[in-house]
């Protein structure tokens, strides 16, 4: 597309003094006529690009124009380009952040090239947590163009207890938190948070709404995620731990070590701090027989018992 070419020129143009129109003409895969044309096009819409003529000449950015970019640093190249996986992804928007890097860097010095390629090589985030469950892509691209363009979602959702809702809402921000998608909306003239897992439906309507006055998604997640820690029962449990299992028990909660292990046969001794005795229990079933309980012991004869009673009823039923 013309637009995408003329960003990709003046991005071209502000990495260098000057370049030749046989040069952009390469770079751009274009005619040199077609450079003209858009240079011609890009002055037009007040940007202060022009071409020299002479041996020494070319397509020309004036200076004050090009200052922005080559007054980025080292440290805020890297940050640009730290390499990791990507939830734009989720939302239908996977090519988009690497295309912008690639014009980016077509257009940076030397120096900043290197830099930003060296970070992509050194240093990798992955925002997703150990078998993650995959986000409904669908149903996000659906949600993303609603928020973009303001317009009503006919929802339909399960809640925790598996309970099934339909309700119309406005959609108002989409958040990602440990790789997990939510939806704010607005719903009954109250704000709500849906996590998208939890989508089983996302239809836009015809209908577009109103954003409320003065919404600010980042302070309404900060609220919301204050008052749910706030609201979160804290069940600690004391267990002793082989040092080959610390990495597998660290993998989903938080732990705190209390003993660190002495080589690799001595075991440590951690804090582990579950969301409610519940989810305690069952993780503790799960891990069966990597760790033992210290404390509490009501927890260790409340496993004793559930265990005792899992294996009559299995034999029972055998």
């Amino acid at each position: 597309m013309k637009s995408s070419r003329l960003l990709a020129m003046l991005l071209l143009l502000q990495g260098t003094e000057r370049r030749s129109a046989r040069q952009l003409a390469a770079e751009l895969e274009v005619s040199e006529r077609t450079v003209y044309r858009d240079v011609d096009a890009l002055s037009a819409a007040g940007v202060p690009v022009y071409a020299e003529r002479g041996c020494n000449g070319g397509i020309v950015l004036a200076a004050g124009y090009r200052r922005a970019l080559t007054q980025f640093g080292e440290d805020e190249i890297r940050a640009l380009f730290i390499s990791g996986s990507n939830p734009l992804v989720d939302l239908g928007l996977s090519g988009g952040r690497e295309r912008a890097l690639e014009k980016l860097a077509g257009a940076m010095s030397d120096a900043q090239r290197k830099a930003a390629e060296k970070t992509r090589g050194r240093i990798h985030l992955d925002q997703r947590r150990w078998n993650q469950a995959a986000q409904p892509h669908d149903h996000l691209a659906v949600l993303r163009r609603a928020v973009w363009d303001d317009r009503r979602v006919a929802l339909r959702y399960r809640d925790r207890d598996a309970k099934t809702t339909e309700r119309a809402v406005d959609p108002l921000g989409l958040v990602a938190k440990a790789g997990v998608w939510y939806l704010v909306a607005r719903s009954a003239q109250e704000f709500r948070t849906f996590r998208a897992e939890r989508i089983i439906g996302a239809t836009a309507l015809d209908e577009t709404f109103t954003r409320p006055a003065g919404f600010d998604l980042d302070a309404y997640w900060r609220d919301w995620t204050s008052s749910v820690e706030d609201g979160t029962q804290r069940f600690p449990v004391v267990l002793s731990v082989p040092a080959p299992q610390l990495e597998l028990i660290s993998r989903y909660w938080e732990v705190q070590l209390l003993t660190p292990a002495r080589g690799t046969t001595q075991a440590a001794i951690v804090r582990v701090v579950f969301p409610g005795i519940e989810a305690a229990l069952h993780q503790l079933i799960a891990w069966g027989g990597l760790v033992s309980i210290v404390e509490p012991r009501e927890i260790r004869d409340e496993l004793v018992t559930r265990a005792r009673a899992l294996i009559k009823h299995h034999v029972a039923e055998g």
